[in-house]
């Protein structure tokens, strides 16, 4: 199975976060599941266990539904990419603005590592 090229990543990438801001949670899975048919899997925050399967992303679409997800820059390399994000939301009922840094590992089976850095609690 290819890996995504520079350009699909990026492109997959930025309109995910537009998918979510906009409430679009099922083209959000759609995307995810397109550039990944091997199968996704996730480290939240980065340094937690690998834990894997489509019910887990789902699990963070419900937790942060709502926000907006701007991605402020991309890097893409080889089969690794890093984007900058600003969120914004509401937590614990005041209006927040954090930024998050999520990096994603494209492996060769088609599968899709993400790790989410969250701002230091």
């Amino acid at each position: 199975m290819p890996i995504p090229t520079t350009q699909e990543i990026a492109t997959f990438l930025t309109s995910q976060a537009v998918m979510f801001s906009e409430g679009r949670i099922d083209d959000f899975m759609a995307a995810f599941r397109a550039i990944a048919p091997g199968g996704f899997k996730v480290q939240d925050p980065a340094t937690a266990p690998v834990e894997a399967g489509w019910d887990k992303l789902e699990a963070l679409c419900d937790q942060f539904l709502g926000w907006q997800l701007v991605v402020e820059d991309v890097k893409v390399s080889g089969n690794e990419a890093v984007i900058y994000v600003r969120n914004e939301g509401v937590h614990e009922g005041n209006p927040v603005k954090v930024y998050s840094i999520e990096h994603y590992v494209f492996g060769d089976d088609g599968s899709l590592l993400a790790r989410y850095f969250h701002p230091m609690q």
